[in-house]
């Protein structure tokens, strides 16, 4: 991902008219490497057009990242990794959870872009 993604400033974008075409040519399963920072649009249409597994580890880790800031914000004097690592945790299980939304074809009003 550009560091402009991981700021929320742009979005990737993808060809969606290649992948359907790649599909039709290869008729196999499809993974998009690389998938973290790209428009949530483009990955409904990429899955439509036969994209089957998705790659989203950059966006885990910035989730991973900003939990685990967030995580030594509010609990500045703890050094016990116990009581700060949830944090972490629990901003990758959101970040998770609003991707398997948008892959099974939900809609996620209240997913906040990686900033």
């Amino acid at each position: 991902m550009l560091k402009s993604m991981v700021q929320g400033e742009t979005r990737k974008r993808l060809d969606i008219a290649r992948i359907g075409e790649i599909k039709s040519a290869a008729r196999v399963l499809l993974t998009l490497h690389g998938g973290s920072g790209t428009d949530d649009e483009d990955l409904r249409k990429a899955i439509a057009a036969g994209i089957n597994i998705v790659h989203i580890n950059t966006e885990l880790r910035v989730a991973w990242r900003r939990g685990l800031e967030d995580g030594l914000a509010k609990r500045p004097q703890d050094v016990v990794p116990y009581k700060i690592l949830p944090f972490a945790v629990e901003s990758v299980k959101q970040v998770a959870l609003s991707r398997l939304r948008l892959f099974n074809g939900e809609r996620d009003p209240g997913r906040r872009p990686v900033e």
